[in-house]
């Protein structure tokens, strides 16, 4: 299921929804920058287990970088593409996210 628009935020868009069983935040921008993830127009995404958005409970976060390291877990990593498809129309070049 594509992510749905909630509510503008500074100059983009949160949109939010499931995807796979997981629930998926994002902050969106209309143009792509190097801050985004693959260089596209999410600059922060936050993937929970559920709707609840308790932050100490989040399996991966993006805040114009990674906190940590990009995810390793397949599921989440599709979680993550389906978002960078539906905003920026390609794939997700993990090698490059592993380097910033």
């Amino acid at each position: 299921m594509p992510l749905e628009y909630k509510r503008p935020l500074y100059a983009g868009d949160i949109f939010e929804g499931e995807v796979q069983g997981l629930y998926v935040q994002a902050h969106v921008f209309s143009q792509p920058s190097s801050y985004g993830i693959s260089e596209g127009r999410i600059s922060r995404l936050t993937v929970y287990p559920n709707q609840q958005k308790e932050f100490s409970k989040h399996l991966v976060n993006y805040d114009r970088g990674w906190d940590g390291k990009p995810p390793e877990d397949s599921t989440i990593r599709v979680v993550i593409e389906a978002a960078i498809r539906q905003f920026d129309d390609k794939a997700v070049d993990w090698r490059f996210e592993a380097l910033r």
